[in-house]
């Protein structure tokens, strides 16, 4: 399944440890990604990029109720 587009995900007011945590995780998985001073100077705001899919992915059949099928 591919991505069709990528939407911009913000976390904003964070400390500089749950920053420094969303940074290292969302760099591994290779998304980009920005870490800025948010406007009280001893919070952080991160912003990643995060793909979409056009739709859902289809329910696995053995998931399914048997009265569905």
């Amino acid at each position: 399944m591919s991505a069709d587009f990528k939407t911009p995900f913000r976390y904003t007011g964070i400390s500089q440890e749950e920053a420094d945590f969303l940074t290292h995780h969302y760099q591994q998985r290779g998304y980009r990604m920005k870490k800025y001073l948010n406007e009280d100077v001893r919070l952080w705001d991160v912003v990643v990029s995060l793909p979409e899919t056009a739709r859902f992915p289809k329910t696995p059949f053995s998931m399914l109720n048997p009265l569905w099928r």
